[in-house]
């Protein structure tokens, strides 16, 4: 890319440039005051340098690069910022196959729309690119496809473009535009290309011509999303592919897939009964594999696969405590993995393994005090649950309780850090995160069991945790608060509706109020993308209608605290005025907690500590009210 190009180059001066940083990126605790969480891992290809992002007590996350010594973290050279002319969280960072470029991904202002930046490896080059073209709403970093860099950006009105960029001239070459869709992978102009709404997703493989074919025959429900191109293929060989998928089954996996004009042959690599393929990620040499498998409620385990055989086989097992990890990155010959752990106790933090010598380098993961409670229990109709139970008093009564639900609603509970349940757990309150019909983990038939009209069973089943809770003696019911963020904070708002007089108080961050109003306001690849799940706005108005829990807000009589990202384009911050409005209306007690510099995720440390006093607070005064009150009785 031509450094002349000022309107695309910032330079950065050595004053706005980084501090070196003595601590390692993997000092997730730091001393004192110095909290860390370190996350998105990136090894350059030599094994050389790692990039991660990093968050600490003040300011947004960013990224950094640190030289890497002989065996990891021990010995590395000085830590350096990657100093970008725009303010806001740093997502993800991609070294390109030389080394010489590192690709970041950026959210302006703490919202969801991203920019990519490029920046060299040389750390006495301060000059940093802009890679956005006119008419870009957002832009999402891919991989890299030898020297350039694939990208999916969207415009306004939702169409998805894969594209390549040379990061040398700023040539652009246009790979495939759908609405709603996304580039997953492109090696030597060869691509796989996603389509189709949440719970039925598949993949365009597209040739370097532009001619495409769906990679699998159709088999409805099924979500094939990502995937990798080991060999774009040619006159005498096929297409060459590895997908996650749970293509034929209930659970996902990893699947083989060659491909050419005469028809596609699929087979399984990775698949277990018991668990779900998370993510994979192939070095660059195509030889080696790294599996996320997403096991026993939650949990992480890894696995290492040789590709170079006919017949893959695992060559790795490296060994995980109860931890939750994501992120993998190889180097480009598959000697070393890099990926973030955490645990309630355990920041985020980024842990290297030697896949030649098996085993980890540097600081290898802990076991997480106190280690993670999966509670199950059985719906009203009979489908089994589970969640993850946090207890102040292993050994006390019935306590005062916080249920707490994760968003998507594809998402899942996880027994990862979590600052909040940490700062309940210190006030006395026990802390659970059940996994209702439709999250994650469970396989494809329990992802697909709150489809549209089993969305009334989803939010029933938030009440099956709580009766679950109290009937165990866990749980005090004249002392229980549900809260929920996204997705979850939907259904805290359809529970204190639909389960009226159960809870004592809700905690609504960036929950949706009224879904008509929703599929109104929000991204339109987020709406398009929506309707298998929600229903479809034209065609499903009454069902809309009615698991819209604003309708209902009338029999809303406890306290609630609202939270919302002012700059949130995934679920507006209007449905949360809408409901602050409705339950003032009626002189509910309402508190707002309003973040002016963030989006859909709090991310800065300093508003997730202000986040956390408000919740203790609106806790604290929600079960001492109730204390008081039974103590008159």
């Amino acid at each position: 890319m031509d450094a002349t190009e000022t309107s695309d180059v910032t330079e950065v001066t050595e004053e706005t440039g980084s501090r070196q940083q003595a601590g390692p990126p993997d000092d997730a605790a730091g001393g004192p005051g110095e909290l860390r969480h370190t996350s998105s891992p990136c090894l350059s290809p030599d094994g050389l340098l790692l990039a991660c992002v990093v968050t600490e007590r003040t300011g947004y996350p960013r990224a950094v690069q640190r030289p890497l010594g002989p065996d990891g973290f021990k010995g590395a050279g000085p830590e350096r910022n990657v100093v970008l002319p725009v303010e806001g969280p740093v997502r993800r960072v991609a070294y390109s196959p030389d080394g010489r470029w590192l690709a970041c991904e950026v959210a302006p202002d703490g919202g969801e729309r991203e920019r990519i930046w490029l920046v060299t490896t040389d750390p006495d080059d301060h000059r940093a690119y802009a890679l956005n073209a006119p008419g870009d709403v957002t832009e999402q970093i891919v991989c890299w496809d030898g020297g350039r860099l694939a990208v999916t950006a969207f415009d306004a009105e939702g169409q998805a473009e894969g594209r390549l960029v040379d990061p040398e001239t700023g040539e652009i070459t246009v790979i495939d535009r759908r609405m709603g869709g996304a580039l997953k992978h492109s090696r030597d102009g060869a691509a796989l290309f996603r389509v189709g709404a949440r719970g039925n997703r598949e993949l365009l493989r597209i040739m370097p011509d532009g001619r495409w074919w769906p990679l699998l025959p159709t088999d409805t429900g099924s979500t094939t999303d990502a995937g990798e191109v080991l060999d774009a293929g040619g006159d005498d060989r096929p297409m060459r592919m590895v997908v996650r998928s749970d293509y034929s089954s209930d659970r996902v996996g990893l699947l083989e897939v060659r491909a050419d004009e005469s028809g596609t042959t699929s087979w399984p690599i990775a698949y277990r009964a018991d668990a779900d393929l998370d993510r994979v990620e192939v070095s660059y040499d195509r030889r080696t594999a790294a599996l996320l498998w997403n096991v026993h409620g939650g949990l992480s385990e890894i696995e290492i696969l040789d590709l170079s055989r006919r017949r893959p086989r695992v060559i790795a097992r490296p060994q995980l405590p109860e931890v939750v990890a994501s992120a993998p990155t190889l180097t480009a010959d598959g000697r070393l993995l890099a990926v973030t752990v955490e645990s309630l106790d355990q920041p985020p933090h980024v842990v290297i393994y030697d896949v030649r010598r098996r085993c980890w380098i540097g600081e290898s993961p802990a076991q997480p005090d106190p280690g993670p409670e999966l509670l199950r229990f059985t719906a009203r109709d009979g489908l089994e649950l589970s969640g993850w139970l946090y207890r102040a008093d292993p050994e006390g009564g019935p306590a005062p309780t916080v249920v707490h639900l994760h968003g998507g609603p594809e998402g899942q509970s996880r027994p990862g850090y979590d600052d909040i349940a940490r700062r309940m757990l210190d006030e006395g309150v026990n802390y659970f995160k059940p996994n209702v019909r439709g999250s994650t983990g469970g396989g494809r038939t329990f992802g697909h069991a709150d489809d549209r009209y089993g969305r009334f069973a989803g939010i029933d089943d938030v009440e099956d945790a709580l009766l679950h809770l109290v009937d165990e003696e866990i749980a005090d019911p004249e002392r229980v608060v549900v809260s929920g963020r996204s997705y979850g904070g939907y259904l805290v708002n359809a529970t204190l509706v639909r389960h009226a007089g159960r809870w004592r108080g809700g905690i609504a961050a960036c929950g949706m109020s009224d879904l008509q109003t929703f599929y109104r306001d929000t991204e339109p690849w987020i709406a398009a993308a929506a309707y298998p799940k929600y229903g479809n706005p034209l065609q499903e108005r009454e069902l809309l209608r009615e698991v819209s829990p604003l309708r209902r807000f009338y029999r809303i009589n406890v306290p609630m605290l609202f939270i919302h990202g002012a700059h949130d384009t995934n679920v507006p911050v209007s449905e949360t005025n809408q409901a602050v409005e409705e339950l003032r209306s009626r002189d509910v007690p309402v508190d707002v907690l309003l973040f002016e510099d963030e989006g859909h995720e709090f991310v800065k440390l300093a508003n997730r500590q202000l986040l956390g006093d408000r919740v203790v607070q609106f806790c604290q005064e929600v079960f001492d009210v109730r204390a008081q009150v039974d103590g008159e009785e």
